[in-house]
This record gives structure tokens, sequence and C-alpha cells, in this order.
């Protein structure tokens, strides 16, 4: 079965804009679902998809995270942020002030280069049960790690994975965005919404098979199910999640992380404690 692969969340955004739902598709991407299930409707989500994920409120949860997750450690050596005509996140103080400078970047100097090392990191999606603060509590201690290894010398590229098995022999359906590439900083808008936000899974992704032949069947009858089966093709993976164990709290996500750090071969304290 051909996989849907995707160059970052604004490409998959594209593919679902042109190309329509097929006939006899089930409607779970389109139909209301209550807040629970997910806060945005079908339109919204797509809205932000195009214009490259970037939400706004998982984007402070995500930095003050990362942040908190630094000042459980010792000897973070934080890079400096600088406002720029380019970055990761807008400042939007100067930019409603017409400030030319109105995006924040990482100084010059903090970024890793083309002769470091790269390590790929697979996320994958969440069960309906899991709850939304464990999935924030995983994407903040994945970005930790992500900040501490390059740190070290490393490059990291980060994707999202949104496996998917159906019928009785568990065809898979693979559907994969690129949410970070191994040269650049990671975005906290994008990376929050394709993360932690039910939409990106519940809206976009379900999507992507009702507009595919070869999945539109398992649309019919319950979506499949989710899967980790993309493991081994990480240096380090972080598979479907089916409840909030090891993730409840930040210290637990950031000893979770550390322990698959551990498992390729890095030490490194995150702060997750003993």
């Amino acid at each position: 079965m051909e996989h849907l692969e995707f160059s970052s969340i604004t490409d998959m955004a594209r593919y679902l804009e042109s190309t329509e739902r097929l006939p006899g598709a089930g409607e779970f991407s389109i139909r209301s679902q209550s807040e629970r299930e997910c806060d945005m409707t079908w339109q919204e989500a797509l809205d932000l998809a195009r214009t490259g994920g970037y939400w706004a409120d998982g984007a402070e949860k995500i930095v003050q995270g990362v942040a908190d997750a630094a000042a459980l450690r010792e000897n973070y050596n934080q890079p400096m942020l600088v406002n720029d005509v380019a970055g990761f996140m807008p400042d939007v103080p100067a930019y409603l002030a017409g400030v030319p400078d109105s995006m924040v970047a990482y100084e010059e100097g903090d970024m890793t280069t083309a002769q470091m090392p790269t390590v790929t990191i697979g996320i994958g999606t969440f069960s309906y049960g899991v709850g939304a603060h464990a999935v924030l509590n995983r994407g903040i201690a994945v970005l930790s790690l992500i900040d501490s290894i390059e740190a070290i010398g490393y490059r990291v590229q980060l994707d999202y994975v949104g496996d998917n098995v159906a019928g009785g022999d568990d065809t898979l359906k693979r559907i994969r965005v690129v949410l970070k590439r191994a040269e650049d900083h990671w975005n906290p808008g994008s990376v929050a919404f394709a993360t932690a936000n039910a939409s990106m899974l519940r809206r976009l992704t379900v999507a992507c098979l009702e507009r595919d032949p070869d999945s539109v069947e398992r649309t019919q009858g319950g979506y499949g199910r989710g899967d980790g089966g993309y493991r081994q093709e990480y240096s380090m993976a972080f598979g479907y999640m089916t409840s909030n164990a090891g993730y409840d709290t930040l210290p637990e996500a950031l000893r979770r992380v550390e322990n698959v750090a551990r498992n390729f071969g890095i030490e490194l304290e995150l702060g997750g404690g003993a």
C-alpha cells in the first residue's frame, strides 16, 4: 500500500485542499465533535495547517514547558533569542508596531551545522482515552530532548507519524509529516499543533484516509487503529499512546524520554529526577 509523505504541515494542507473526499468515505473529519474529542472544526484545522500549523496557544504552553523542564536541570545552556526579519515565531507586539525585525530567531552560531551527525525522531498519535495534558507533556519532553542533544553536537529531524492499521490482516497506512528538518530549529506553534492538538489526528490525519483510494473502505467501519510499527525506522521513536502512563506529569515524561535516549546510547539529564 502506498503511504502518504508530506514535507510539512502546509504540504499536508495542500493535499487536503486539492484532493476530494471520496464517495462513500466516512465523515469523521468534517462532522461535529465534542470539545473533549476535538476543539477545532474541520475548517479551523485546515486553515491553521495552511499557514504552517502555527497554534499560538499551544506554542505558549510548549515554550513555557520547555523552559520549566530546563529549570529542573543544572548547567542548561539556553540559546540566545534575538529579533530578526526571519525566524521561527512572530514577535506580535513588534509586528503590530511595524518593526521590520518582527520575528524571533536564535542568535547566529547557536544552530547546528551540516557536519554534525543526524538523529531522527518519530512521534506517533494517541488513542481516545489519552488526556490532553499527557500528550502535551510528551511533546514538551521530546522538544527538551531535541534541545539537549543538539547542544552536544547532533542535528535532529522530527517527524509526525500517523500509522493506521485496519482489516483482518492489519493492513498498514502511514501518514508521515516532517515537523522539523535537521538544519532547522523546532517551530513551537506547528510542533505543538502536530504533537498535542487532537485536530492533527481527528481532523487532518483521518481526512487523508477519507481521500485515499486504498484507505476509504476502512473509514466506513471505525477508521482502524493507531500503530507504532515505524519505531525501527528512527533513531528514537515515541509510539502510539494508549494511556497517560509515563506522561501524567512533566517529570514523569522527562524520565521516560531520558530512558529512550539512554537506549540509543545518549546519557542526558533532562530534569526528570531519580
